[in-house]
């Protein structure tokens, strides 16, 4: 054979041997980190997607919580389901909810919401979400319901809609006193008017 062409076909197998080489060395490399970028997108998208706090939340079902004064009056709140608050202990976020405040000698309020956030050692809670509330022949329905044991008040705030016997009244603030079972009905805005509608 040829020392020339011997020469020619080293050459050329040595340039394939460099090339597959050089590639080896640059190219699969990029390829391998661009897959594994991918494969890290992935698993990070599937960890936004799994919310830590509602995976790290303590779950209680069937919850009941009873509380009684020296003068015997009783506060009663259940719910179906229960999560406790990570960055405040004595708070629980309650789900469909029913409460009840019994005083002496006085008509029960009953209390339903699909949600609230509830103090276990004030026993102060804020209903939201579909409040109801029914105390003897009156019903009020409305978004939001703030119960404070320490003012002995109850304040219904947003789309308060009160109905009893008679009267149908609109208005955006209710409160209850639950010492003398007073009720104040009001607008917000002072300027606005409520709107009472009447049967007789």
């Amino acid at each position: 054979m040829d020392i020339k062409k011997v020469f020619q076909y080293g050459l050329l197998i040595f340039l394939i041997l460099a090339s597959f080489l050089f590639y080896n060395q640059y190219f699969t490399d990029d390829l391998k980190k661009n897959e594994n970028n991918k494969v890290e997108n992935i698993l990070e998208k599937k960890k936004d997607e799994i919310n830590p706090s509602d995976t790290d939340k303590n779950v209680i079902e069937n919850l009941k919580y009873v509380s009684e004064d020296l003068l015997g009056n009783k506060y009663t709140v259940t719910a179906q389901s229960a999560t406790l608050k990570e960055d405040k202990l004595n708070e629980l976020q309650l789900f469909e909810v029913i409460a009840q405040i019994s005083r002496e000698n006085q008509e029960t309020i009953y209390i339903k919401s699909r949600s609230a956030n509830y103090n276990k050692v004030t026993n102060n809670t804020v209903f939201k979400k579909e409040v109801n509330v029914k105390y003897g022949d009156q019903t009020i329905d409305s978004n939001i319901l703030n119960l404070n044991f320490k003012d002995n008040l109850i304040e219904i705030l947003e789309n308060v809609y009160y109905v009893n016997k008679n009267t149908n009244i609109k208005a955006d603030k209710v409160e209850i006193d639950l010492l003398y079972k007073k009720l104040k009905i009001s607008m917000i805005n002072k300027k606005d008017k409520v709107n009472i509608t009447s049967k007789y």
